[in-house]
């Protein structure tokens, strides 16, 4: 008896397919428009924080890489879009302190150190109780609801890495470079006392 096979389908997961598109996209626009919003308010801090945003998505995404044990599901993907939106929430506190700096009357060098210590206390708190929340999901979770958990945490370890490091980094370089106009951090108008420290 002679069998011919008159045809062959194949059904994908089309949900899930269709899902991860979405996501991937979604982040693709998240991430412009929070580049965008930084560079409108912050003007060159903005434009610094994007880079530094830039480098933590590959920090990020390395650690994913590499940690062994971490599956990239759609709640897996949602904690690094969210660890994404995350990731500038350092740097808004450190450039508002700039800024508040920088009306007092001092220097764009002074303005940005001390705008660092000032905000590092509530970027530290922060950070803390969101990787606490994170561990304990770790712990007491499963399955979907441990992935978010895990990309999250990992997201917010490398976001604080990088506002705290890299964003300070580039920031002194940047002034380094003598760009000690006020209107490039952001801030219109600065009282008379401009060469205070």
């Amino acid at each position: 008896l002679n069998i011919e096979q008159l045809e062959v389908r194949t059904i994908s997961a089309t949900l899930g397919e269709d899902a991860l598109s979405t996501s991937m996209t979604a982040a693709i626009i998240g991430v412009l428009l929070v580049i965008l919003f930084m560079i409108i308010m912050y003007r060159l801090p903005g434009a610094v924080a994007s880079l530094a945003l830039l480098i933590y998505i590959l920090i990020d995404l390395f650690l994913l890489a590499v940690i062994p044990g971490v599956q990239l599901t759609l709640p897996g993907i949602a904690g690094i879009e969210l660890s994404i939106g995350m990731a500038v929430d350092a740097n808004v506190i450190i450039f508002e302190r700039v800024k508040e700096e920088l009306k007092a009357g001092k220097t764009v060098r002074a303005s940005v150190e001390s705008g660092f210590k000032r905000a590092f206390t509530a970027i530290l708190d922060s950070n803390i109780t969101t990787i606490i929340a994170g561990v304990v999901l770790m712990i007491f979770g499963a399955g979907s609801i441990k992935g978010f958990a895990i990309t999250l945490t990992i997201g917010v370890v490398a976001s604080m890495f990088t506002a705290v490091v890299v964003t300070r980094f580039l920031l002194h370089q940047m002034v380094g470079l003598n760009l000690t106009n006020h209107g490039l951090y952001g801030v219109k108008e600065v009282k008379a006392k401009e060469g205070n420290a």
